[in-house]
């Protein structure tokens, strides 16, 4: 949650099942998950203006982008990096980026004002988890650029991305802090189930094959 209490655009990722993940994957396929890409092809990048009318593109992460990311990481408070990593953690190793970047994993955004491609405002993932068929959606925005309607346009197009672009996905997954109503706001206008346990984060499941 952020100082204001309206919470981020922030959701992070938990080694954890959820009740329900389990549901989603009810009956279980026989069929392996792909060991290879997750993607059909690579997604064209996307641009957007934001409510502020601030131009940005996101596109595909790649290893040369880590320096940049973590100068975002250290720009962004506290309470949004706690929000994404459940950790008060203000930057990425070198193996966890390498981790995130591979397609096998899943797949990764960067998003930057196109005015300046060299700073990075917002990071993306959409990455496989021990559940077949199963995404983790994780999702930090540097602090400036949240409110913008940046978390809402970067949650839907992963959603598109998980429908249209990845392979061997039926559901996504989202952990993000009880009091984020901003993410949980975000969550529910894509038609997510929201589980309410009694600790400080929320689970929720999106469908991708209805």
């Amino acid at each position: 949650m952020t100082k204001n209490g309206t919470g981020s655009e922030v959701t992070g990722q938990s080694d954890n099942r959820s009740p329900l993940t389990q549901d989603a994957l009810e009956p279980a396929s026989a069929v392996p998950q792909l060991p290879v890409s997750s993607l059909l092809l690579d997604p064209p990048p996307l641009q957007m203006t934001t409510r502020a009318n601030r131009v940005t593109l996101t596109r595909m992460a790649c290893i040369e982008d880590l320096d940049q990311v973590n100068e975002m990481h250290a720009r962004c408070s506290l309470d949004s990096c706690y929000a994404r990593y459940n950790a008060a953690r203000q930057a990425v190793t070198t193996h966890e980026w390498w981790h995130l970047c591979d397609r096998a994993n899943g797949t990764t955004l960067i998003t930057t004002p196109v005015h300046d491609r060299s700073r990075v405002i917002a990071v993306t993932h959409l990455l496989r988890t021990s559940a077949p068929h199963v995404r983790e959606l994780g999702i930090l925005v540097e602090d400036s650029w949240q409110g913008q309607g940046l978390g809402t346009v970067l949650t839907g197009y992963m959603v598109n991305l998980a429908r249209t672009y990845t392979l061997d996905c039926r559901a996504i997954t989202a952990m993000t802090g009880r009091g984020n109503q901003r993410m949980l706001s975000i969550l529910r206008g894509l038609n997510a189930e929201v589980e309410h346990p009694s600790g400080p984060t929320v689970d929720a499941l999106i469908r991708v094959e209805e």
